[in-house]
């Protein structure tokens, strides 16, 4: 079987890689929930509110009634680093960007994750300029009547508590939202910063987390468990495969558990319809699945039609293995492809950022590369892995090494994806090149961005991808790495939910 090549950047995924597809449907009261959805409760616009075509000395917002229905939105710099065209987003309501949002954006135009998201904003503020003129007076951005504007002024930090007045950026966004608040406004401070929400709530001020990119949750875990008939059963153990009508219209590469009178069976819904038997003695590079998810993850690492598998689960679950051992399996014994590269984020768990460390890139990869090695020695030994590293055959690098790469005749791995923003995890999604596929390990339990809530980066890019043939995924549940390793992930998972 040849390996799949694609271009992820096309026309499989429409929408997904630009960023700004159709909206998602939210609560209406979020940010960005409804983009057209409340124009029918709109009400006239009020005297007070901003509107286009001021002069300058009319620019400066008035007071508005609270009664009004037009929010003012004050949006931070995390939400355009994760969405460039988010300043358009917001039906009818006022967007501001305090000056100091600008400055940030310009700090991160070189940053080698975030940077081309910078600069996606700064060219959209640029075009707005243009087309403007200025950015200091409301500009209308949307069919809905929502307006934008750069603030320079309302940055007077002595409205705000004395124990918040440090200076800092954070510290500018919080008053122009807070100024904005105290001449009558109905401010809403949208970002993704978890801290700045907090800080925005002491002093008083409404604050959410920018919603556009999140999905409907549907809980997708890859798995499904079907009643079927026992002829359903012998059909799959006899042909290895059947049309089983109750798994028609499940999402394609699921992992289906058929269950009959006296007798069950695990299969995976095919791309046709079908389910295809998935037997239990398979074997990978010396391992096999212990559990059902476990069994169709390896089904699924082993098919070289599927461009992206995404493995979920908590801890100790075998993720990290499983999907190791595919890709030595895949590049020694199958000769598919020429080695395994192995990306992993630089997001530490309460240690030192990686520049800080001493020593060469290789010496400072050393503790993120450990862990793949750690794993590495579990399922090989010593003399193989020394071999890998010396043929060139495995690579463990830092995520600021993948853009502008295109990663041709490899089997790829993200580890602890769940890291990722979802813009920076597309963005390295696009660089899978031709003989190539790639391979998601994540456990969003275990954020170290603070950037990334529970329910987007790679949650917001499953929902997007199920279904797709190119994509499978499954969630692993059972730990297999000790009764301690379980307890205490039972433990934090049991804490995160409360």
């Amino acid at each position: 079987m040849t390996a799949v090549q694609f271009p992820l950047a096309g026309a499989h995924f429409p929408g997904l890689l630009s960023g700004h597809g159709d909206p998602l449907h939210h609560s209406p009261d979020g940010p960005l929930a409804t983009f057209g959805d409340r124009r029918g409760e709109r009400g006239p616009r009020r005297k007070g509110a901003i509107v286009l075509n001021a002069s300058p000395q009319q620019a400066s917002p008035t007071a508005v009634q609270p009664e009004t229905a037009i929010k003012t939105y004050v949006v931070d710099t995390s939400v355009l680093l994760s969405d460039p065209k988010a300043m358009l987003r917001f039906a009818e309501h006022n967007v501001v960007l305090p000056i100091v949002v600008i400055t940030e954006l310009e700090s991160k135009r070189h940053h080698p994750e975030l940077g081309y998201f910078a600069r996606s904003a700064l060219r959209l503020l640029d075009d707005l300029r243009i087309q403007h003129g200025r950015l200091d007076t409301p500009l209308i951005t949307n069919e809905q009547g929502g307006n934008l504007r750069v603030e320079l002024n309302h940055s007077d930090e002595r409205s705000l508590p004395a124990g918040f007045r440090l200076g800092d950026n954070d510290t500018r966004i919080l008053a122009v939202a807070l100024n904005y608040a105290n001449e009558g406004h109905d401010v809403v401070l949208v970002s993704k910063d978890l801290p700045l929400r907090v800080k925005a709530s002491a002093v008083g001020l409404a604050a959410e987390e920018y919603r556009n990119e999140l999905p409907i949750q549907t809980g997708f875990t890859g798995m499904a468990a079907v009643d079927v008939t026992t002829d359903d059963v012998s059909a799959l153990y006899e042909h290895g495969h059947a049309q089983v009508a109750a798994a028609r219209e499940l999402p394609t590469h699921t992992g289906v558990v058929l269950h009959a009178p006296g007798s069950s069976a695990l299969g995976r819904r095919m791309p046709d319809g079908s389910v295809k038997l998935i037997k239990h003695d398979r074997e990978v590079f010396g391992i096999h699945g212990r559990s059902a998810e476990q069994r169709v993850a390896l089904d699924l690492l082993m098919d070289d039609s599927i461009g992206i598998v995404s493995m979920g689960g908590r801890a100790g679950t075998g993720k990290s293995a499983l999907a190791l051992c595919a890709g030595l399996d895949a590049v020694l014994e199958q000769r598919r492809y020429s080695k395994v590269m192995v990306f992993r984020p630089l997001y530490p768990v309460g240690g030192q950022d990686l520049g800080f460390l001493p020593g060469t890139a290789g010496e400072k990869m050393a503790p993120w590369g450990q862990a793949v090695f750690d794993t590495l020695s579990a399922v090989t030994n010593k003399y193989v892995i020394d071999e890998l590293l010396e043929q060139e055959m495995i690579e463990v690098l830092p995520l600021t090494h993948i853009r502008g790469r295109s990663l041709h005749d490899a089997f790829i791995i993200v580890d602890e994806a769940q890291s990722l923003e979802r813009n920076v995890l597309l963005t390295v999604l696009s660089r899978v090149g031709q003989n190539s596929r790639v391979v998601l390990t994540h456990d969003v339990a275990q954020r170290d961005n603070l950037r990334v809530g529970r329910h987007d980066g790679i949650v917001a890019v499953i929902e997007k991808l199920k279904g797709n043939p190119l994509f499978a995924h499954v969630t692993l549940t059972r730990s297999e790495r000790s009764p301690i390793a379980a307890l205490v992930t039972d433990m934090l998972e049991v804490d995160e939910l409360a």
